[in-house]
């Protein structure tokens, strides 16, 4: 009778042991090939090091998520695995998610190193001009545009997650808000943060439209300094998202408002219909390389004008706004037209010397160039005479052979 064959029991899976990573994180190679630097920052997803690869010597960040017991890290651990569809995007507006793993029970994630400054700090700070502002957003919304267009979805947008680098931003942390949820129970853990959040999120229902939402309050806050609703709760700021209507200050302009209001619209369908709508409304390009179109921002509900020329003038670092209602009173035509004279009249003064000018500088051009030709006409009746002389010399040669004969 043969005996039955047994299944090979599976390995068992180490428990967390967050005591054992406080105790040993600092030793190179803790993670394997990594040397951790220093802590970056910490939040509800994890914490954040830096570290270096000893390989190569480049920096990288690396998030060790925070899980409460095994149960949960297994959920969590299974849910890792859809972190390959994010990895998949380059994007220079993203932060890149390098690797993953785990170590003492612990899952972390090896992401491309985007600097200790993110907007909430440079927020903290003091408000940001509008060209700062929209500088900034547009970066964001360029890289939440990427996750869009592989069909994912951020959920957390938010200035901490918005890392800057020199002049560049880049958006962080997506695919984490999902890839956790099961680990806390809050209201805003995994959805999102309150100040963010779409109101359809709270129910579970938000799509591509919710990070448009996101990024409607990530304008108003980068624009005016501080979110469109607060509250002395998270239900008090979760309603009014529901049904509030944010205010503005009154140096706001009103293409902003309008574009920030169809952001903010409390029915997904309202809003724009996407990232490059958004972009296209504030005039920005959409990739990096397309054309702009000046002009200023305009509503949402105007026609859209044809493109221009870009003028690098009105663009700086790459941005096409201007101001609207541009005045043109009788003022503005009377110094524009002494601005034109006054052109016109230096071009009539200058005509006499551009003509001296060009007489002189032709004229002298001749004379220096008239040694050059003496000496190449020289050189030619030389060779010529060079030649006659050999052509006689050959028919005396040949004169003195038939008379010979």
């Amino acid at each position: 009778m043969e005996a039955s064959r047994r299944e090979p029991a599976p390995a068992a899976t180490p428990r967390v042991d967050w005591e054992s990573f406080y105790l040993n994180y600092r030793k190179p190679g803790y993670v394997p090939g990594f040397e951790i630097v220093h802590k970056l920052g910490g939040g509800m997803f994890g914490l954040v090091f830096k570290a270096r690869k000893e390989s190569i010597g480049k920096d990288y960040a690396i998030k060790f998520l925070k899980v409460d017991d095994d149960t949960v890290r297994d959920a969590v651990a299974r849910e890792l695995d859809t972190v390959q569809f994010f990895a998949q995007i380059d994007h220079p507006n993203l932060v890149s998610i390098e690797d993953k793993g785990s170590v003492d029970g612990i899952p972390y994630l090896v992401m491309s190193y985007a600097g200790q400054e993110t907007l909430q700090k440079r927020l903290q700070q003091g408000g940001m001009t509008r060209e700062e502002a929209l500088h900034v957003f547009v970066q964001a919304a360029r890289g939440v545009q990427a996750l869009h267009d592989h069909s994912l979805v951020h959920f957390d947008l938010k200035p901490a997650n918005v890392f800057l680098k020199g002049e560049v931003a880049r958006v962080g942390d997506y695919g984490l808000s999902k890839l956790v949820s099961a680990s806390r129970n809050s209201l805003s853990f995994g959805r999102g943060t309150p100040y963010y959040m779409a109101p359809e999120v709270l129910q579970r229902r938000g799509d591509a439209r919710s990070d448009i939402y996101s990024l409607g309050v990530l304008l108003y806050e980068c624009l005016y300094g501080d979110v469109p609703f607060r509250g002395d709760s998270e239900w008090e700021v979760l309603r009014k998202h529901e049904v509030a209507t944010p205010e503005f200050p009154p140096h706001s302009l009103a293409a902003d408002r309008a574009i920030v209001l169809r952001c903010l619209a409390k029915r997904p369908e309202d809003r724009f219909a996407s990232v490059a709508e958004l972009l296209r409304a504030l005039q920005a390009p959409v990739a990096l390389g397309e054309s702009l179109v000046l002009g200023g921002p305009r509503p949402p509900s105007a026609p859209t004008p044809p493109p221009l020329p870009r003028d690098s003038a009105d663009s700086p670092y790459g941005m096409p706004w201007r101001d609207p209602g541009v005045r043109r009173g009788p003022v503005a035509r009377a110094v524009q037209g002494l601005v034109v004279g006054l052109d016109l009249a230096v071009a009539i003064l200058l005509l006499p010397v551009r003509a001296v000018g060009t007489l002189v500088g032709r004229g002298a051009v001749w004379l220096f160039r008239l040694p050059f030709r003496i000496l190449a006409l020289l050189a030619r009746l030389v060779g010529l005479l060079v030649v006659a002389g050999l052509v006689l010399l050959a028919v005396v040669v040949l004169w003195n052979l038939v008379a010979a004969v």
